[in-house]
């Protein structure tokens, strides 16, 4: 049977990944949209690997601070380098990784002030060029080159925000993946997967959504309402993604 490109590179790089999406709202429309990796399984496999930190890390980058630090430097930038810098001020990188534990986590963390914003987020973390990042995922990246000749296999891991067309308002919730997105997937889809590949949970990918107001319904069946009743989560394996690219659509309505 052939396996997918995401199934090899799970083989050969990852052993086992948690990918976790999740975005916070406030009443005002703003929030915080975060990705996380959770690549612990694949410490306990894998061992250390040569592209990962050898030793224990625990770290926070703030960009808004550093941008505040350096400003008068800032200042003597063209005014689209400033543009381009000032995308970063609502970043931030979190790592941890303890190798007696066998853990590792990164999250990054884009706090947006309109719901528009959160498509620049990948547009943010490609500008910002992490270090840790880009050794922890590059193995992950392939071969993924755009006709500049420039690698955007990193990137294309943080460009879920723009699959989405996300609504958000007093009485509902809802987000659809883009008519974009869903002709990428049918281009690239793998006919041969099925459902029991031993490879389809070796990468699984959680959508979390926490509001400020009380649910009162979900469209997508395949969701679990938290505890609160103001939050919900939907999560996958490759081939429920690969076989239902519109897995993840969902519309909530609030209580009035």
């Amino acid at each position: 049977m052939r396996y997918t490109l995401v199934f090899v590179l799970a083989i050969v790089f990852l052993s086992s990944c948690q990918i976790r999406e999740e975005i916070i709202f406030q009443k005002d429309g703003s929030g915080s949209y975060e990705i996380g990796f959770d690549m612990s399984e694949m410490m306990k496999m894998d061992g250390e690997q040569d592209s990962i930190p050898p030793k224990d890390i625990d770290t926070l980058i703030n960009f808004a601070s550093f941008l505040d630090l350096k400003k008068d430097s800032i200042a003597t930038l063209s005014n689209k380098e400033q543009e381009k810098l000032e995308l970063l001020r609502p970043l931030q990188f979190a790592l941890k990784k303890n190798d007696e534990k066998k853990q590792m986590n990164m999250r990054l963390i884009y706090a947006f002030t309109k719901i528009d914003d959160i498509a620049k987020f990948a547009d943010a973390v490609e500008k910002a060029d992490i270090k840790e990042l880009n050794e922890i995922m590059a193995p992950m990246a392939g071969d993924k080159k755009n006709a500049t000749g420039e690698d955007k296999g990193l990137f294309a891991f943080f460009s879920l925000s723009k699959s989405f067309t996300t609504v958000f308002d007093a009485q509902g919730f809802s987000r659809k993946i883009t008519d974009e997105a869903l002709a990428e997937i049918a281009m690239k889809k793998d006919t041969s997967s099925q459902d029991d590949n031993p490879f389809a949970d070796m990468i699984r990918f959680k959508q979390v959504y926490k509001f400020p107001y009380r649910i009162k319904s979900v469209s997508n069946k395949n969701a679990r309402i938290l505890s609160d009743f103001k939050g919900v989560e939907l999560e996958a394996n490759m081939y429920e993604m690969d076989n239902d690219p519109e897995f993840f659509n969902m519309e909530v309505v609030f209580e009035q």
